[in-house]
């Protein structure tokens, strides 16, 4: 008799933890240095050091849609100064974007950053677009 109004109130629970779930849009995109294709032998992951005016330590970044400009670090090269670099991106919502460092030899140093890939992101919904 006294588990009905348990029941209840888990019911309750429940329905207000999925009616927030569903007003709510996530509509971000994230910036991955891993490589999509692992068969181009010319690429190589690459490390993210910021976007825009920020610095970041994370192996997945998040990022909201518009120009970005992404600074990035291929792997060191044995002998070789530690390569910086910058590429800018315009982020459409919704996608998780590889970024890969193309070089002309695996030891050379000096490096071009790309996206490798966009991929979009499951569960996601863009902004309505504004008139």
């Amino acid at each position: 008799m006294k588990a009905k109004p348990a029941v209840a109130m888990f019911l309750a629970s429940a329905a207000v933890v999925l009616t927030g779930c569903a007003s709510s849009s996530f509509h971000g995109s994230f910036l991955v240095g891993e490589r999509y294709f692992k068969t181009n032998i010319d690429t190589q992951p690459l490390i993210i050091l910021g976007v825009d005016d920020w610095d970041t330590t994370q192996r997945r970044v998040l990022v909201q849609p518009g120009e970005r400009v992404v600074r990035v670090q291929a792997m060191p090269v044995p002998g070789a100064p530690n390569e910086t670099a910058s590429l800018k991106i315009d982020v459409k919502p919704c996608f998780t974007y590889y970024i890969v460092a193309v070089r002309d030899t695996r030891i050379a140093a000096n490096f071009t950053p790309r996206v490798d890939y966009m991929q979009p992101l499951g569960g996601c919904t863009p902004e309505p677009q504004k008139q």
